[in-house]
């Protein structure tokens, strides 16, 4: 796992270090910069031309600064649309300009460039970009699009550092040279579509007296050291029992992607509990799961079915409930499975009934997992949701584990400060089913190890994530679906879990 700061946490750190040290803010601008000027120098050959646009701060001063490292092998321009104000800043524009390296504030003039290096605004940036630096922004963006190459000191201009969201207008970069430690915006959202390939350069900060107890990103090397290896004299009943309820009359197909996912990954036995009237359908597309056919009302479960829901739950060793259940499922479905006291992950119409019946809420306990995407979390939080970070840890003090899901999910635990991002996957993925086949997922995973939910909903979205980048690559980001992300999830299991 990579510990992962925010830009606050980046910035205390910072100001604690120079304040104890002694060591001159500039020196290590120097080494930012020379970070910065090396990777440049690794990727364009001699004698390219190079604009730098320059902000007035810290960012500002770590592109002069590079200019003048790079300025005798490269055609280097500087644009400072306004002049620097921070000492650094100055000082380092004073001493690219004794180099004599041009200096413009309008850019309008200037022939594209080979390369940009964008060091406009740094990781504090809270809202959209205006003025001088929109237009600036554009002009970059204009020229990427185009064919110049495009580098980012520390983060690309216009993306917030902690929330991964991009104002309008934001940098789209080819590198992102950040400094020290990643930022958790580079991995959230929007900042996994603009920071491109991302180099983490050290400056010689120490560990200590940076807070990195935010967030870490799960990589797919973690997978392996939290799923054990299977001895040979096993059985099915070893490999955990299963239970998913979940279908109704016009959805039953959830319920089968879910039993598909919960087949390839592990799970010894997986029953599912839905209404007899879709049970032909689900035996037919997912004949290695067993059914539990119920009492069902307009296509859905119906309070009548509780005792046979409760009969059902004896034996199991963990539960998804949710995929395809429909809202007019009765809501003392969801209560019997948070009382069962099995560990179980709560998704799609298993959080709407949750949303809407909100005395269940006092039921969630640790060894609950819910899966919501924003739209679902808003109504479990009563509020929109702009900070994937916090909002996942909002929606952990509600007692449960919380996977707040998105282009890069984050984990969060009630007991844990420390959330957890997988950022595995692609936007082929954005498809209705894939939710369905994550809970799958995820309650085999329970089965097979019930007393660890939050290290199990990590795995599960990380295992998600990578199937689905392989099913991207086979088919296409327009054409793979659903469906395809299962085709892969063996080789998931065999390359990271075996």
């Amino acid at each position: 796992m990579r510990r992962l700061i925010t830009p606050q946490a980046m910035r205390e750190g910072e100001a604690r270090y120079f304040a104890s040290s002694g060591v001159p803010s500039i020196e290590v601008m120097e080494r930012a910069a020379t970070a910065l000027a090396r990777v440049i120098a690794s990727e364009l050959p001699t004698g390219s031309t190079i604009h730098f646009a320059c902000g007035t701060g810290g960012n500002g001063g770590d592109g002069s600064a590079c200019a003048r490292l790079l300025h005798e092998k490269y055609s280097c321009t500087i644009v400072q649309p306004r002049p620097p104000k921070s000492p650094d800043a100055i000082e380092n524009l004073r001493r690219a300009r004794e180099c004599g390296i041009a200096v413009t504030e309008d850019a309008s003039q200037l022939a594209q460039p080979d390369a940009w290096v964008d060091a406009l605004f740094g990781t504090g940036l809270t809202r959209a970009p205006g003025g001088a630096e929109k237009a600036l922004i554009g002009r970059i963006n204009a020229d990427h699009a185009r064919g110049a190459r495009v580098y980012a000191a520390d983060i690309p201009s216009g993306l917030n550092g902690e929330t991964g969201a991009a104002y309008d207008p934001c940098i789209c970069a080819d590198h992102t040279v950040t400094f020290q430690y990643l930022k958790t915006g580079m991995t959230l959202a929007d900042g996994l579509d603009v920071c491109g390939e991302i180099t983490v350069a050290d400056v010689g900060f120490p560990t200590e007296g940076f807070d990195l107890s935010v967030a870490a990103l799960f990589e797919p090397a973690d997978i392996g050291p939290s799923l054990p290896k299977r001895s040979r004299n096993i059985h099915k009943g070893d490999c955990g029992h299963l239970l998913i309820v979940a279908g109704s009359f016009g959805m039953a197909g959830a319920a089968a992607l879910c039993a598909k996912a919960a087949l390839r990954s592990g799970a010894g036995l997986v029953s599912i509990a839905c209404p007899r009237s879709i049970v032909p359908i689900l035996q037919t597309l997912s004949p290695q799961a067993m059914c539990i056919p119920l009492a069902e009302s307009e296509g859905a479960i119906s309070a009548e079915a509780l005792p046979a829901l409760e009969a059902a739950l004896r034996g199991k060793r963990a539960v998804a409930v949710g995929p395809g259940l429909s809202r007019r499922a009765a809501p003392g479905i969801l209560r019997l499975v948070l009382e069962s006291g099995l560990p179980a992950v709560i998704d799609a119409d298993g959080l709407n009934l949750l949303a809407e019946h909100r005395e269940l809420l006092d039921l969630l306990t640790s060894r609950h997992v819910l899966t919501p995407h924003p739209g679902e979390a808003a109504r479990l939080l009563g509020r929109p949701c702009a900070n994937p970070i916090a909002d996942a840890a909002a929606l952990a003090k509600l007692g449960a584990v919380a996977v707040l899901k998105g282009a890069a999910s984050v984990i969060a635990a009630p007991a844990s400060p420390c959330s957890l991002i997988s950022a595995s996957g692609g936007c082929g993925m954005a498809r209705g089913g894939s939710g369905d086949i994550l809970t799958g997922i995820l309650g085999a995973l329970l089965a097979g190890q019930p007393d660890n939910p939050f290290r199990m909903a990590v795995c599960a979205s990380e295992i998600h994530g990578l199937a689905g980048e392989l099913a991207q690559r086979r088919y296409g980001a327009r054409a793979m679906n659903a469906a395809d992300i299962l085709e892969f999830l063996p080789e998931v299991f065999r390359k990271y879990a075996e």
